[in-house]
């Protein structure tokens, strides 16, 4: 008896996608949607907790590392950082009031976490001028 040859339909080589690798990532961005995203930045956003002691600002980075701000500034150090984004602002203070290793340890941070630390410092600073202003 004769075999019977057979053959399976093709298919032109732009319609198919190629095949990823054992290890390869394979990336959804077609099911990305913006509940996806918020979840993701929650996911990331870094827990900076700080309290005020007396009158400072202590924050403590994830890694444990503990900054110390003074809260009282005077006119001519915040002249001196009246440009700039808070985080340069905050870096500038930080080696003014607390010195240059205090810098240092500061800027060795991730961005988001140096972010947020600056964001804080600087919210604490604006609810204390505004509690100063006669209602």
């Amino acid at each position: 008896m004769a075999a019977r040859a057979t053959t399976t339909p093709t298919t032109p080589a732009a319609e198919t996608a190629p095949l990823p690798e054992p290890n390869e990532v394979v990336y959804d961005f077609d099911g990305w949607t913006p509940e996806a995203e918020t979840k993701a930045i929650a996911a990331l956003a870094p827990e900076i907790p700080y309290i005020i002691v007396e009158k400072n600002f202590v924050g403590r980075f994830p890694d444990g590392i503990i900054v110390k701000m003074p809260l009282s500034i005077s006119l001519d150090e915040v002249d001196a950082l009246s440009s700039g984004d808070p985080v340069d602002q905050f870096k500038a203070l930080l080696t003014t009031l607390a010195g240059e290793e205090a810098a240092k340890q500061f800027s060795r941070h991730d961005l988001a976490e140096t972010v947020v630390m600056s964001s804080k410092f600087f919210a604490v600073f604006e609810r204390i001028a505004k509690a100063s202003l006669p209602e």
